[in-house]
């Protein structure tokens, strides 16, 4: 007798509903991990996000998350890296979060609807962090109580959270940090092309990133001939990871030696510099302040060496060599915005210093002679953990919370108001010259001169004196000024009795920008010396 088409469709849905539930039963592990590091991540953006709209409307806490997003618009618009129209730029630090950035404008270009779209988008690159985190914590202490505590610590590092929902580039690059670290603990040969791709896009999340291929790769090919698995195949392995690397890098690299003649986005050229003597006694002032206030500093620097020492460096050896890339090429500058450049390092510094001491508990619980004592002890180190390396960090975690809404007010504020002046009040060929270009760039949708030079490549490759650079702006047609009040000394002996000021922006909570008050300028050229 042949069965009906719809006992054959009944079947087949019990099969799949078998082969399911055999899957849920082998990732059980796997999926209670995954709707934690949900849960924790979101728990605790909505609590930073709720209280930003306490303080005001929904935004970003730096200028520089515009830049990002008005790079995103270029991609869209069909004209990819030119900041102004014509002027091909090099000054995006994270090409890549521009390219996933510009996914928004095919949906929508209402700036309230692109600021939620990169809170989305950045919550879930947040929480798969989150998750990866717990993975790493798996493997190395065995227990799932070690990752849902390495997972809770890392959203509650202090300004974690903050940068994740900033709009800049955080939530791919830690993203990225931490899947490398997950991917280089994998000793097989099949991880090396992965392995590859995961270093390119991380260089293209940050220039930083080439930190995995200068530290971290060594590091694995010298485990590699430890273990004496070294091969003429494991040697190709290595340079086929290479090769994928370079070919994922090497676009934007001939882009940025097309546009500008150098390797390096504008951005290193920008903010890299040799230390001062004031830069680094700020940084020793910091890091004094946070190894007072944070015990897993201390636990993560000692402790780390123990799961070096076990075929476990990843972790430790990010963290440290992120954090002294920034001590001995920007001490200062990785210090402003809320030290935004040094969370990531702090939060691998928090991942190490929970998984470390999970993982040399499960080792002497290993031992017969403390194998009674497995409750006791599990128990007292989750209180250890809690109280000594979690715990320390929650007033300045609370205290983010309210310096996210306060800045994210600064620049509603300031840059952004003053970019909707400019739309709605200067001609639409006007070109400005300007010192934040984020937000006034966006908003206001006119073509700038970034006299910092970040997305103006003559500017910060052409070491000119103020004299040369007021030429500049009058050569192309600049009638507009937009800086800090404070800043404009630096062009008042020139310019000032040419100058007009038809806006003003005064912030009387400012924590972030650059100074409390931004004026719009309109020049009178005829009134100056150049011609």
């Amino acid at each position: 007798m042949e069965e009906s088409p719809d006992s054959n469709g009944n079947a087949l849905v019990l099969r799949v509903r078998a082969a399911f539930m055999d899957w849920v039963a082998v990732h059980k592990l796997d999926l209670g991990l995954l709707m934690f590091s949900i849960l924790v991540t979101l728990a605790t953006c909505i609590h930073y996000i709720s209280t930003m709209q306490l303080w005001t409307y929904p935004g970003f806490p730096l200028d520089d998350s515009w830049i990002h997003i008005q790079y995103a618009r270029t991609i869209y618009e069909g004209i990819p890296w030119q900041y102004s129209p014509g002027v091909p730029s090099t000054g995006s630090t994270s090409p890549l979060w521009s390219i996933i950035l510009s996914s928004l404008f095919f949906l929508t270009d209402d700036p309230v609807y692109i600021i939620w779209g990169t809170y989305v988008i950045a919550i879930v690159l947040y929480a798969t962090s989150t998750f990866v985190v717990g993975k790493i914590a798996q493997d190395y202490a065995g227990q799932p109580v070690w990752s849902l505590l390495a997972m809770g610590g890392f959203v509650l590092v202090p300004g974690n959270t903050w940068l994740m929902l900033s709009g800049m580039e955080a939530p791919i690059f830690v993203f990225l940090l931490v899947l490398a670290v997950f991917v280089l603990d994998k000793k097989d040969i099949k991880y090396d092309p992965i392995l590859g791709i995961i270093l390119g896009l991380a260089y293209l999340a940050r220039p930083e990133g080439v930190i995995l291929v200068l530290i971290c790769v060594p590091v694995r090919f010298l485990m590699v001939v430890w273990h004496r698995e070294l091969s003429w195949r494991r040697l190709g392995s290595f340079l086929l990871m290479g090769a994928i690397s370079l070919a994922v890098v090497l676009p934007w690299i001939l882009y940025c030696l097309n546009a500008t003649g150098y390797p390096l986005p504008d951005t290193f050229y920008v903010k890299v510099h040799l230390p001062t003597e004031a830069g680094v006694e700020a940084w020793n002032i910091w890091w004094w302040y946070w190894l007072r206030s944070w015990p897993f500093l201390w636990v993560a620097f000692g402790s780390g060496l123990v799961l070096a020492i076990k075929g476990k460096p990843f972790p430790w050896l990010v963290a440290w060599s992120l954090t002294l890339l920034y001590r001995f090429t920007m001490p200062y500058q990785s210090l402003v915005n809320n030290t935004r450049y040094l969370i990531p390092a702090h939060a691998l510094f928090l991942v190490v210093a929970i998984t470390s001491t999970a993982f040399m508990l499960e080792w002497a619980l290993s031992l017969k002679k403390y194998a009674d004592i497995k409750t006791s002890a599990r128990f007292m180190t989750v209180i250890f953990i809690i109280g000594v390396l979690i715990v320390p960090m929650q007033p300045l975690y609370a205290h983010q919370a309210q310096t996210f809404g306060n800045a994210v007010k600064n620049i509603n504020d300031m840059q952004v108001t003053i970019g909707e002046w400019i739309a709605e009040n200067t001609p639409e060929d006007a070109v400005l010259a300007i010192c934040d270009a984020g937000a006034v760039r966006f908003f206001g949708n006119r073509a700038v001169i970034d006299i910092i030079g970040l997305v103006t490549p003559d500017i910060v490759h052409g070491n000119m004196t103020t004299r040369e650079t007021l030429q500049y702006m009058y050569d192309r047609g600049c009638d507009y000024i937009v800086f800090f009040d404070d800043w404009f000394w630096v062009f008042g002996s020139y310019i000032g009795g040419a100058l007009t000021t038809l806006y003003r922006v005064d912030l009387d909570d400012n924590i972030i920008c650059g100074r409390d008050a931004m004026s719009v300028y309109h020049i009178n050229w005829a009134l100056t010396g150049f011609s």
